[in-house]
């Protein structure tokens, strides 16, 4: 017996949550990609050298650091770009597949969380964002769970 049941529209717009967290996770990935690091006292804080004085001294070492850290902005980029196709596609259409699929993303914060706070007082200030992140996309996967595995 087929059972239609209306979607409400938290759980018919749940996507977009996930999706503007993709466009996120995408455009921050951006800059990266470019070797452009939006906090250098991050790196300069664990090298103990500005980031000219740290190139300068070590342009070996340097160049790994931004290999790194620019294949770094890719990944972000490649995991953005797939969290809005899957939150947009499959996701959207009630694939249960996809629901599985997305909890990638709260665990892609936590990772960022942990490696945070592995490194303690330089990186501390990223742990709010980060709860927020984690928070919300969690959300954004709970509201539709009707949606996904009716009752």
């Amino acid at each position: 017996m087929s059972h239609n049941r209306v979607e409400r529209a938290y759980e018919k717009y749940a996507w977009v949550i996930l999706s503007v967290i993709g466009l996120l996770i995408f455009v921050g990935g951006a800059p990266h990609t470019l070797g452009n690091n939006a906090s250098p006292e991050i790196v300069e804080s664990f090298v103990g050298l500005t980031m000219s004085d740290f190139k300068a001294s070590n342009s070996n070492f340097y160049d790994v650091y931004d290999y790194y850290f620019r294949g770094g902005g890719w990944s972000d980029m490649g995991f953005g770009f797939f969290v809005i196709v899957i939150s947009a596609t499959l996701y959207r259409k009630g694939e249960k597949i996809a629901w599985y699929i997305l909890w990638a993303v709260p665990v892609f914060f936590l990772g960022h969380a942990a490696i945070a706070l592995n490194f303690g007082q330089p990186t501390s200030s990223l742990i709010p964002f980060l709860a927020v992140f984690v928070a919300l996309s969690i959300v954004g996967l709970l509201l539709p769970i009707r949606k996904f595995f009716p009752k």
